[in-house]
């Protein structure tokens, strides 16, 4: 066995191992990929000088808000219960229900609760970076798992 096919081998039995507990962690991916996006809009709209000295003080806690509401949209469109090396189209489709929903929601709150220091382009901007987001990430996931399983199979399968 050559020492690529090992370390496939060893990924496919670790990705194996957290297969009965892929709910939660693909909850927690995805919060990690909302709040990326969070601060990767800000940065798309306020630039590398002001990203993060130009949020207000209560910024931290709109973002815990607004992953929030992105893991519920997710739960409500069961989001977690798919298969991520089975991603497709019908995920895509369920990532965009989702992160449209929360999207709308997490402006509409903010925008009721007077919070103006938020921009605006952050609140239009963020559901579409956060789609990509978690769409990239499934995709990786996806292709890795595709490649571990040819690299197996052409090692004979072992």
């Amino acid at each position: 066995m050559s020492q690529g096919a090992t370390a496939w081998h060893r990924l496919d039995r670790a990705l194996a191992r957290l297969r009965p507990y892929r709910e939660p962690l693909s909850l927690l991916v995805d919060a990690l990929v909302v709040a990326a996006c969070w601060n990767i809009t800000y940065l798309f709209r306020l630039g590398f000088e002001r990203w993060i000295s130009a949020r207000a003080d209560y910024d931290a806690w709109v973002m815990l808000g607004v992953i929030g509401a992105y893991l519920a949209a997710s739960l409500l469109f069961k989001v977690p219960q798919s298969m991520w090396r089975f991603s497709g189209f019908g995920e895509v489709q369920r990532l965009l229900l989702a992160c449209g929903l929360a999207g709308v929601v997490s402006a509409a709150v903010i925008m009721g609760l007077g919070l103006v220091k938020v921009p605006r382009a952050v609140l239009a901007l963020h559901p579409v970076v956060t789609l990509m987001g978690l769409a990239v990430v499934r995709i990786v996931y996806r292709m890795t798992w595709e490649h571990a399983r040819s690299r197996i199979a052409g090692a004979g399968g072992e």
